[in-house]
Protein backbone atom coordinates (compact mmCIF):
# COMPACT_ATOMS: atom_id res chain seq x y z
CA UNK A 1 0.00 0.00 0.00
CA UNK A 2 1.57 3.26 -0.86
CA UNK A 3 1.72 6.06 1.58
CA UNK A 4 1.90 9.65 0.77
CA UNK A 5 1.88 13.15 2.67
CA UNK A 6 -0.36 15.51 1.18
CA UNK A 7 -0.15 19.23 1.71
CA UNK A 8 -2.84 21.70 0.31
CA UNK A 9 -5.35 18.53 0.49
CA UNK A 10 -7.73 21.33 0.82
CA UNK A 11 -7.32 23.07 -2.45
CA UNK A 12 -8.39 23.04 -5.67
CA UNK A 13 -6.08 20.46 -7.48
CA UNK A 14 -5.01 18.89 -3.61
CA UNK A 15 -8.38 17.97 -3.06
CA UNK A 16 -8.93 16.25 -6.27
CA UNK A 17 -5.69 14.56 -6.24
CA UNK A 18 -6.75 13.29 -2.28
CA UNK A 19 -9.66 11.41 -3.74
CA UNK A 20 -8.38 9.73 -6.29
CA UNK A 21 -5.34 8.56 -3.84
CA UNK A 22 -8.05 7.55 -1.42
CA UNK A 23 -9.79 5.45 -4.42
CA UNK A 24 -6.30 3.79 -5.26
CA UNK A 25 -5.95 2.34 -1.86
CA UNK A 26 -3.02 4.59 -0.76
CA UNK A 27 -2.32 5.74 3.09
CA UNK A 28 -2.61 9.19 2.98
CA UNK A 29 -1.71 11.72 5.76
CA UNK A 30 -2.80 15.27 5.38
CA UNK A 31 -1.47 18.28 7.21
CA UNK A 32 -4.05 21.13 6.85
CA UNK A 33 -5.19 23.92 8.54
CA UNK A 34 -8.47 23.51 8.52
CA UNK A 35 -10.59 19.91 8.64
CA UNK A 36 -13.46 21.62 7.71
CA UNK A 37 -12.72 22.32 3.76
CA UNK A 38 -11.83 18.94 3.22
CA UNK A 39 -13.81 17.33 0.62
CA UNK A 40 -16.94 15.62 2.06
CA UNK A 41 -15.64 12.12 0.92
CA UNK A 42 -12.46 12.02 2.32
CA UNK A 43 -13.84 13.25 5.94
CA UNK A 44 -13.86 10.25 8.72
CA UNK A 45 -11.82 7.99 5.74
CA UNK A 46 -10.01 5.16 7.10
CA UNK A 47 -6.98 5.88 5.18
CA UNK A 48 -6.77 9.12 6.21
CA UNK A 49 -4.79 10.51 8.58
CA UNK A 50 -5.48 14.45 9.15
CA UNK A 51 -2.65 16.18 10.44
CA UNK A 52 -4.25 19.90 11.52
CA UNK A 53 -1.88 22.58 11.99
CA UNK A 54 -3.43 26.35 12.30
CA UNK A 55 -0.44 27.76 11.74
CA UNK A 56 0.64 25.86 8.88
CA UNK A 57 2.79 23.31 8.03
CA UNK A 58 5.58 25.47 7.71
CA UNK A 59 5.63 26.35 11.37
CA UNK A 60 6.16 22.57 12.24
CA UNK A 61 10.31 22.16 12.96
CA UNK A 62 11.97 19.32 10.28
CA UNK A 63 11.89 17.09 13.92
CA UNK A 64 7.85 17.39 13.63
CA UNK A 65 7.84 16.61 9.88
CA UNK A 66 10.15 14.08 9.67
CA UNK A 67 7.53 12.22 11.52
CA UNK A 68 5.12 12.74 8.99
CA UNK A 69 7.55 12.43 6.23
CA UNK A 70 9.05 8.88 7.78
CA UNK A 71 7.71 6.03 5.64
CA UNK A 72 6.56 7.85 3.30
CA UNK A 73 6.66 6.78 -0.53
CA UNK A 74 5.58 10.47 -2.08
CA UNK A 75 5.02 13.73 -0.98
CA UNK A 76 2.53 15.99 -2.87
CA UNK A 77 2.66 19.53 -2.55
CA UNK A 78 -0.37 20.98 -4.00
CA UNK A 79 -0.32 24.44 -2.77
CA UNK A 80 -0.42 28.12 -4.07
CA UNK A 81 -0.83 31.60 -3.11
CA UNK A 82 -4.61 32.34 -2.88
CA UNK A 83 -5.89 35.46 -5.36
CA UNK A 84 -6.15 38.23 -3.18
CA UNK A 85 -4.12 40.97 -2.00
CA UNK A 86 -2.94 39.28 1.22
CA UNK A 87 -2.70 35.89 -0.79
CA UNK A 88 -0.53 37.65 -3.19
CA UNK A 89 1.51 40.28 -0.59
CA UNK A 90 1.34 39.01 2.74
CA UNK A 91 3.55 36.04 4.58
CA UNK A 92 4.57 33.64 3.35
CA UNK A 93 5.50 35.40 0.02
CA UNK A 94 8.12 32.53 -0.41
CA UNK A 95 5.32 29.58 0.91
CA UNK A 96 6.05 27.06 -1.76
CA UNK A 97 9.69 27.52 -2.17
CA UNK A 98 10.53 27.24 1.48
CA UNK A 99 8.01 24.02 1.61
CA UNK A 100 10.30 22.33 -0.90
CA UNK A 101 13.29 23.01 0.82
CA UNK A 102 11.77 21.90 3.61
CA UNK A 103 10.60 18.81 2.64
CA UNK A 104 14.13 17.77 0.34
CA UNK A 105 15.88 19.14 4.13
CA UNK A 106 13.54 16.63 5.52
CA UNK A 107 14.12 13.76 3.54
CA UNK A 108 17.86 14.00 3.31
CA UNK A 109 17.53 13.91 7.65
CA UNK A 110 15.75 10.66 6.78
CA UNK A 111 17.82 9.07 4.30
CA UNK A 112 14.89 6.63 2.95
CA UNK A 113 16.32 3.43 1.59
CA UNK A 114 14.95 4.57 -2.00
CA UNK A 115 13.95 8.24 -2.55
CA UNK A 116 11.49 9.90 -1.86
CA UNK A 117 8.65 11.27 -4.80
CA UNK A 118 8.56 15.12 -4.47
CA UNK A 119 5.46 16.06 -6.44
CA UNK A 120 4.42 19.52 -6.68
CA UNK A 121 1.97 21.89 -8.84
CA UNK A 122 3.66 24.85 -10.85
CA UNK A 123 2.41 27.04 -13.83
CA UNK A 124 3.26 27.49 -17.93
CA UNK A 125 4.49 30.65 -16.60
CA UNK A 126 8.05 28.87 -15.66
CA UNK A 127 10.34 27.74 -18.22
CA UNK A 128 12.33 24.85 -17.63
CA UNK A 129 15.71 25.57 -15.92
CA UNK A 130 17.47 23.42 -18.49
CA UNK A 131 16.25 25.64 -21.33
CA UNK A 132 14.42 23.04 -23.51
CA UNK A 133 11.42 24.95 -23.67
CA UNK A 134 10.33 26.72 -27.04
CA UNK A 135 11.88 30.60 -26.88
CA UNK A 136 9.03 32.57 -25.63
CA UNK A 137 8.46 36.27 -27.62
CA UNK A 138 9.96 39.43 -26.35
CA UNK A 139 6.35 40.76 -25.29
CA UNK A 140 5.88 37.93 -22.97
CA UNK A 141 9.42 37.77 -21.75
CA UNK A 142 8.63 41.17 -20.90
CA UNK A 143 5.35 40.82 -18.92
CA UNK A 144 6.51 37.61 -16.93
CA UNK A 145 9.78 39.63 -16.29
CA UNK A 146 6.69 42.46 -14.79
CA UNK A 147 5.15 39.75 -12.97
CA UNK A 148 8.67 38.51 -11.58
CA UNK A 149 9.27 41.83 -10.27
CA UNK A 150 5.98 42.78 -9.08
CA UNK A 151 3.94 39.67 -8.12
CA UNK A 152 5.44 37.51 -5.21
CA UNK A 153 3.36 34.18 -6.29
CA UNK A 154 5.68 34.70 -9.55
CA UNK A 155 8.61 34.73 -8.19
CA UNK A 156 7.81 32.10 -5.55
CA UNK A 157 6.76 29.44 -8.31
CA UNK A 158 10.30 29.96 -10.11
CA UNK A 159 11.77 30.18 -7.21
CA UNK A 160 10.45 25.93 -6.50
CA UNK A 161 11.59 25.42 -9.99
CA UNK A 162 14.59 26.42 -9.41
CA UNK A 163 15.42 24.94 -6.33
CA UNK A 164 14.12 21.26 -7.61
CA UNK A 165 16.54 22.07 -11.18
CA UNK A 166 19.82 23.01 -8.86
CA UNK A 167 19.75 21.00 -5.40
CA UNK A 168 16.79 18.24 -5.50
CA UNK A 169 18.28 16.38 -8.79
CA UNK A 170 21.56 15.79 -7.10
CA UNK A 171 20.01 14.28 -3.98
CA UNK A 172 19.94 10.59 -3.83
CA UNK A 173 16.63 10.81 -1.81
CA UNK A 174 14.43 12.94 -3.86
CA UNK A 175 13.28 12.70 -7.12
CA UNK A 176 10.57 15.34 -8.14
CA UNK A 177 7.71 16.15 -10.67
CA UNK A 178 7.09 19.90 -11.00
CA UNK A 179 3.33 19.80 -12.98
CA UNK A 180 2.97 22.76 -15.18
CA UNK A 181 -1.07 23.21 -16.19
CA UNK A 182 -2.31 26.12 -18.08
CA UNK A 183 -5.40 28.53 -17.13
CA UNK A 184 -6.89 26.06 -14.36
CA UNK A 185 -10.56 25.91 -14.32
CA UNK A 186 -12.92 23.55 -12.98
CA UNK A 187 -15.15 20.75 -14.49
CA UNK A 188 -15.14 16.82 -14.49
CA UNK A 189 -12.00 15.46 -15.21
CA UNK A 190 -14.04 13.97 -18.69
CA UNK A 191 -12.04 15.19 -22.06
CA UNK A 192 -8.61 13.29 -21.37
CA UNK A 193 -5.43 15.08 -21.41
CA UNK A 194 -1.98 15.45 -23.27
CA UNK A 195 1.02 15.57 -21.35
CA UNK A 196 4.28 17.02 -22.77
CA UNK A 197 8.17 17.48 -21.66
CA UNK A 198 8.15 21.22 -22.66
CA UNK A 199 5.82 23.68 -23.18
CA UNK A 200 3.37 24.01 -26.19
CA UNK A 201 2.41 27.78 -26.26
CA UNK A 202 3.24 31.00 -24.49
CA UNK A 203 0.90 32.15 -21.81
CA UNK A 204 -1.03 34.37 -24.59
CA UNK A 205 -1.48 31.59 -27.16
CA UNK A 206 -5.33 30.84 -27.51
CA UNK A 207 -5.05 26.53 -26.48
CA UNK A 208 -6.94 23.86 -24.35
CA UNK A 209 -6.98 25.25 -20.69
CA UNK A 210 -6.00 22.40 -17.59
CA UNK A 211 -8.63 21.01 -15.50
CA UNK A 212 -8.06 20.83 -11.86
CA UNK A 213 -9.42 17.31 -11.45
CA UNK A 214 -6.87 16.32 -14.40
CA UNK A 215 -3.94 18.02 -12.43
CA UNK A 216 -4.45 16.41 -9.22
CA UNK A 217 -5.21 12.90 -10.60
CA UNK A 218 -2.48 13.06 -12.57
CA UNK A 219 -0.26 14.39 -9.38
CA UNK A 220 -2.24 11.56 -7.52
CA UNK A 221 -0.90 8.95 -10.48
CA UNK A 222 2.63 10.02 -10.48
CA UNK A 223 2.59 9.41 -6.42
CA UNK A 224 1.43 5.72 -6.92
CA UNK A 225 1.90 4.31 -10.18
CA UNK A 226 5.60 3.14 -10.70
CA UNK A 227 5.34 3.25 -14.83
CA UNK A 228 3.93 7.20 -14.70
CA UNK A 229 6.74 7.51 -12.29
CA UNK A 230 9.54 6.18 -14.41
CA UNK A 231 8.29 8.76 -17.53
CA UNK A 232 8.40 11.58 -15.62
CA UNK A 233 10.74 11.93 -12.30
CA UNK A 234 13.00 14.83 -12.32
CA UNK A 235 10.52 17.14 -15.11
CA UNK A 236 8.77 19.65 -15.79
CA UNK A 237 5.51 18.41 -18.04
CA UNK A 238 2.75 20.63 -19.08
CA UNK A 239 -1.07 19.27 -18.69
CA UNK A 240 -3.20 20.20 -21.02
CA UNK A 241 -7.00 19.47 -21.08
CA UNK A 242 -7.53 17.78 -24.37
CA UNK A 243 -11.55 18.95 -24.97
CA UNK A 244 -11.14 22.16 -27.14
CA UNK A 245 -14.57 23.71 -26.37
CA UNK A 246 -15.15 23.25 -22.89
CA UNK A 247 -19.08 22.60 -21.69
CA UNK A 248 -21.00 25.57 -20.36
CA UNK A 249 -23.24 25.07 -17.38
Amino acid sequence: MPKVLVLGATGGCGSPALMKLLSTGAAVTAIVRSADRLPAGATGHKLLTVVVVPGGHLTLSDEAMAGHMRGCDAVISALGHNLTLRGMYGEPRKLCTHTVNQLCRVAEMLRPTRPIRLIVISTEGVDRPDGADPPRGRAERLVLWLLWLLLPPHADNIGVVDYLHRSARTSGYVEFCAVRPSDLIDRADDGGVALHATLQNGIFASHPPSTRASVGAFMASLATEASTWRQWKNSFPQILDMQENPKTD
